[in-house]
């Protein structure tokens, strides 16, 4: 026996249909959302700002030390000289004033090298200082662009499970208005085909938008306004409404 429900009821399979189509859709957006979130997490471009900031830290720290140890020679040569020339004031040993003064004379020019390599290695500082702190910056800027994104797409995701919670609420007010066997077509046919109703508009069915044949048309409009028909296309359901065009 051909299924019969009356035409309100079916219409109303059309809001049903359209929460469904809504629900689809906001889990492909929650989905690729989430995969985004994914992909941020796992960020190599990220990652590699973090290599490589850790990388030039190093070589900082390294260039620090090296400045650090030329300058105490530096001073430990300096201390040197300002003692041997208390000990020549002191000294009237011919042989002695002249080691000191040749010691004197190593240590200048002891010094004048490691003046010469410090002013090399503190530009090589600054230089080291500069593209580290360049890429810290392009590190944390990119982390703050990265948080931002990920904070858009956590609230994108509890938005839409909301309005997932309130198709929830909304679709099941709906069906309990409907005939039993009613929803229970649409739902199968929906599980069999990918979707349950097609609104017949101006003799074009929704669900393929496919334009229905004179003689199907003639079939359609010769059915009771009760009766149950199914889109010879895409196997939904088929919703007659006045912009049916029959």
């Amino acid at each position: 026996m051909a299924l019969r429900a009356p035409a309100e009821a079916q219409a109303k399979l059309l809001d049903v249909l359209a929460l469904d189509t809504e629900d689809l859709m906001i889990n492909r957006t929650v989905a690729d959302a989430e995969s985004a979130l994914v992909a941020l997490d796992t960020d190599a471009e990220y990652q590699r700002l973090v290599r490589e900031a850790e990388e030039w830290a190093d070589r900082h720290d390294e260039i620090e030390r090296r400045c650090e140890h030329l300058e105490s020679d530096i001073q430990v040569a300096k201390a040197r000289i300002a003692h041997d020339r208390e000990r020549e004031k002191g000294s009237t040993d011919s042989k002695e004033l002249t080691s000191l003064e040749h010691e004197i004379e190593s240590l200048e020019r002891r010094i004048e090298m490691l003046e010469e390599q410090e002013v090399e290695a503190l530009t090589e500082r600054d230089d080291i200082a500069g593209t580290w702190n360049a890429i810290k910056i392009a590190r944390d800027s990119f982390h703050e662009a990265r948080a931002a994104s990920q904070d858009a797409l956590r609230s994108d995701i509890d938005a839409s499970n909301r309005r997932r919670a309130d198709i929830v609420t909304a679709r099941a007010a709906i069906v309990a208005t409907l005939p039993a066997d009613l929803i229970e077509l649409y739902e199968r046919q929906r599980e069999r085909y990918g979707v349950g109703a097609s609104h017949l508009r101006a003799g074009i069915t929704s669900a393929s938008g496919v334009t229905l044949t004179p003689g199907q048309i003639q079939d359609v409009r010769a059915a009771d306004a009760d009766d149950v028909l199914m889109c010879p296309d895409s196997n939904a359901i088929l919703i007659r409404t006045a912009e049916s065009g029959l």
